[in-house]
């Protein structure tokens, strides 16, 4: 089964940098077929606590790992190898989202297999494809 890694800023909440949820991705995480989707995002302490209480809550949501709590920000590989040890997964268990190019290749540095988002029809798309939606 696969665990995944879902960037904040630009994937669940659009534009980047805004407080605008993603509805439709949001929609579809209750149904994919994954043992846990945890947010993980680069962020001051209060801008992470509006995170959580916007999207920490919503169903499918295992989690939510933040880069000052971890100790690390991405794309760094330590913070990819705390996240993990959070969660309890190895980097095979795990597909991470992001859209960034940088945090992308972080995650692939760290043994994840990660991909680029550009949009929700890619994405699903994408999850369709690897038997998760």
């Amino acid at each position: 089964m696969t665990t995944l890694l879902l960037d904040v800023d630009g994937v669940l909440l659009v534009p980047a940098g805004s407080l605008t949820p993603n509805e439709e991705l949001l929609a579809v995480l209750p149904r994919l077929t994954v043992t846990g989707i945890y947010l993980v995002t680069n962020q001051h302490p209060r801008r992470a606590a509006v995170i959580r209480e916007l999207l920490g809550g919503r169903p499918g949501i295992s989690g939510v790992l933040i880069s000052y709590e971890i100790g690390f920000p991405k794309p760094e590989r330590a913070f990819f190898a705390r996240a993990l040890i959070e969660i309890g997964r190895t980097p095979q268990e795990c597909l991470f989202v992001d859209d960034k190019p940088v945090y992308v290749a972080g995650g692939v540095a760290a043994g994840i297999d990660s991909v680029l988002f550009h949009d929700n029809a890619r994405l699903f798309a994408l999850l369709r494809e690897r038997g998760l939606l």
